[in-house]
């Protein structure tokens, strides 16, 4: 092949890739399908041959994110690796940055937070010392704060949350407005702060509109399911909820928050199709991204509704591995406290009165010590109705004690969904108060 010749397939694979890795961005921030992107860079690479450069190894980064988006968490850690191997050899602390945010799009599920913060704090540091783009160090702050908060370092997550809105103030980029908005939204949220966390919501919600992104519908749909739970008023989500998952063929993470619905409205024929149908193949089917544990604190929510023994036994042991662990789903748009909490109910509902006792007091201690509030206040009643159906010596004073707590912040907050549940808790109680 002559000089020439070798330049235009040099030039032409270029350009291919700067496609493919175009098109995978626009696949994050406007929600355009991921295939053709996937398409692209798998082409681009099949060009670039075997040798390693700052070219494939950019291009293997890519394509880990776009796979990961589309739930091949296998093939996207073999490029994560393969990408980020060939960065460290090539000695390009920027492009090693990059390669770690493909590696922690790979690496989905809550197993891997720690990993996933580590990488997080290395991306940070590189992309300084290497003076790089602000991409990068947006999504190392992103990163970072999806983590702590997972792992309930909430002291670490609002300073990161701070350092992320100072470069996003100074640089005002939409795509990363939305996403610092939504981790401000997120936290005063878990502090009870519904107000302004309707507020932020709103405002992220108008950014991504502005912006034609396709997630900004999902991301707010979420919040709002969140906080309108917390005031009482599911019922006003139900069509929507419905129409949501006639019109999407992927909304199979929305299945569980519409069989929660029906168990928080007491509708106990809905719940129980619905949750049937999600518990297939004991719940093996759900794709563990980071929707995932969301999903499944729903489910284990549903669950304790039905009183459903088996599948509770069987949510148990799947969850019991992330005790200690943040409830949280999406990149950290909703937090829901302590993965204890669910534990707990869990082992009530299994009558294993001893490790639900102490996975609420771990869930009591979490919450209280992160200042989530609502959260807090959930153990409390949760914990309480635990004590209750326990009924050993001095469970009936600590359950009132707890209840009592759960109502004072379920008043002051508008928790009105809580409120009303403490009103019929402190019902049952009153014949055993004499």
């Amino acid at each position: 092949m002559q000089a020439a010749e070798i330049e235009q397939v040099l030039a032409s694979t270029e350009f291919l890739v700067r496609a493919g890795v175009e098109l995978a961005r626009l696949t994050f921030t406007v929600g355009l399908p991921k295939a053709p992107a996937v398409r692209i860079l798998e082409e681009a690479l099949q060009r670039l041959g075997a040798e390693d450069s700052i070219l494939k190894a950019k291009t293997l980064a890519t394509l880990a994110r776009v796979l990961a988006a589309t739930g091949a968490q296998q093939r996207a850690m073999v490029c994560a690796e393969k990408g980020l191997d060939m960065a460290r050899r090539l000695d390009d602390p920027a492009l090693v940055a990059v390669n770690l945010d493909g590696m922690n799009h790979a690496l989905a599920g809550p197993e891997y937070a720690q990993q996933r913060l580590t990488n997080a704090t290395e991306m940070l540091r590189l992309a300084k010392a290497a003076n790089d783009t602000y991409d990068i160090l947006g999504d190392a702050h992103s990163w970072r704060v999806y983590c702590l908060v997972e792992l309930g370092d909430m002291p670490a997550t609002d300073a990161e949350i701070d350092a992320y809105a100072r470069l996003v103030e100074e640089r005002h980029e939409p795509f990363q407005v939305c996403l610092v908005t939504g981790f401000q939204c997120m936290r005063a949220l878990m502090q009870g702060r519904f107000e302004d966390s309707e507020r932020l919501a709103q405002q992220e919600f108008a950014v991504g509109r502005r912006m034609q992104t396709e997630t900004a519908a999902g991301v707010f749909g979420l919040q709002m399911f969140t906080l309108r739970r917390e005031q009482g008023r599911l019922k006003e989500l139900e069509p929507a909820v419905k129409y949501f998952l006639q019109q999407h063929t992927a909304a199979a993470a929305w299945r569980p928050g519409l069989a929660l619905i029906y168990s928080e409205l007491r509708r106990t024929r809905e719940a129980r199709e619905e949750f049937e149908q999600l518990a297939c193949n004991d719940f093996a089917d759900l794709h563990r991204d980071a929707l995932w544990m969301g999903c499944m604190t729903y489910l284990a929510d549903v669950c304790t509704f039905l009183g459903d023994e088996v599948r509770a036994d069987i949510l148990y042991k799947i969850l019991l591995p992330f005790d200690g662990r943040n409830v949280i789903i999406g990149i950290a748009e909703c937090c829901y406290g302590a993965l204890s909490r669910y534990l707990g109910a869990l082992a009530t509902t299994l009558a294993r009165w001893d490790e639900a006792a102490q996975h609420f007091e771990d869930a009591l201690a979490m919450n209280a010590r992160m200042d989530a509030r609502p959260w807090l206040a959930h153990t409390q009643e949760q914990y309480a109705t635990m004590l209750f159906a326990r009924r050993q010596s001095g469970d009936r004073d600590k359950a009132a004690a707890l209840l009592d707590a759960a109502l004072a912040t379920a008043r002051e907050l508008g928790m009105r969904a809580l409120e009303e549940r403490i009103a019929a808790g402190t019902a049952q109680m009153k014949p055993d108060r004499h």
